[in-house]
């Protein structure tokens, strides 16, 4: 039996402990960030459908059958007899039922609150905020500089007064496309689901990465759209005016704790461009998603 649960407890402890480590450090994640939010989502996946496993193979085992792999060189050799067939039924709605449930309902759950709560706050937008026709966004009298974006229908950029009157026109120019850049980039979703997926393994250290590196990369996402249109240093000028700004929970904001990190990554010189290793980065993030079958079907 407890041949059988190796391989499948393997991949539980390397998506959900050791790759995240190896992830969270990695120096290539902060210089190709939308390819590292994908393989931090990635690794959620696998360790989903790998614990699914687990919990087949163990189950298999105790109903008398040889696991997954027994049961599937079963069904090879003699492809009209599947062994255990009472079973089967079963032992695949529980393995499915605690693989995707709470991941399933931590999503939803998340989403419906982060709804509501955008719901809310347009509604107090509408009654203090005013439209400026020239800019294209939502002004709001506050006298600190701060500028984020509200995602919803219709999604509403909002600028604070403070950052009309702090920021010049380039800057303002490059904070408001980077609000645009996360409404573009529907980025709100991939907030959402990081940070469902990182209550779900807040005990393990993909939870941590999930709910604190993810927001990050998405900045720097974010950021680097911006400079396809704007220069380096209108960037980091409009991230150092704002880099005090309050903002809602459930929005993205300009400014906040990683704006002198993000400045430092925006004026650096020495950013690497390698498209092979992006590439390989690329390959290896897909294979993630079906190695638990691949090593299920292979470990004889």
């Amino acid at each position: 039996m407890i041949y059988h649960l190796l391989p499948p407890l393997g991949i539980v402890l390397g998506a959900g402990v050791v790759a995240p480590l190896l992830l969270a450090r990695a120096r290539w994640a902060h210089h190709a960030p939308r390819l590292a939010i994908g393989a931090w989502l990635a690794l959620a996946g696998v360790l989903a459908c790998s614990g699914g496993l687990l919990l087949a193979q163990l189950l298999l085992s105790l109903a008398g059958g040889q696991g997954v792999v027994g049961l599937l060189a079963a069904c090879t050799a003699e492809p009209g007899r599947v062994p255990d067939g009472r079973h089967l039924p079963v032992i695949a709605a529980v393995s499915a039922v605690t693989a995707a449930g709470p991941p399933c309902g931590a999503l939803v759950r998340e989403y419906v609150r982060t709804r509501r709560s955008r719901a809310r706050h347009a509604r107090i937008l509408r009654l203090v905020g005013r439209r400026s026709a020239r800019l294209g966004v939502t002004l709001l009298d506050h006298e600190t500089p701060a500028v984020y974006c509200l995602p919803g229908r219709p999604p509403e950029i909002v600028v604070s007064s403070g950052a009309v009157r702090t920021l010049r026109a380039a800057e303002l120019s490059a904070a408001v496309e980077h609000e645009r850049a996360h409404l573009a980039g529907r980025h709100h979703l991939l907030f959402t689901a990081a940070r469902a997926l990182g209550s779900v393994y807040r005990r393990l250290p993909l939870g941590s990465g999930l709910r604190h590196e993810v927001p990050l990369l998405l900045e720097m996402a974010a950021d680097d759209r911006v400079l396809r249109r704007c220069t380096r240093q209108e960037l980091a000028a409009a991230l150092y005016e704002t880099a005090a700004g309050q903002a809602p929970r459930d929005v993205f904001a300009l400014g906040g704790l990683s704006a002198v990190q993000r400045m430092n990554r925006i004026l650096a010189t020495d950013r690497p461009r390698c498209p092979v290793a992006r590439g390989a980065f690329t390959v290896l993030a897909s294979a993630l998603a079906v190695i638990p079958l691949l090593v299920a079907c292979c470990s004889l």
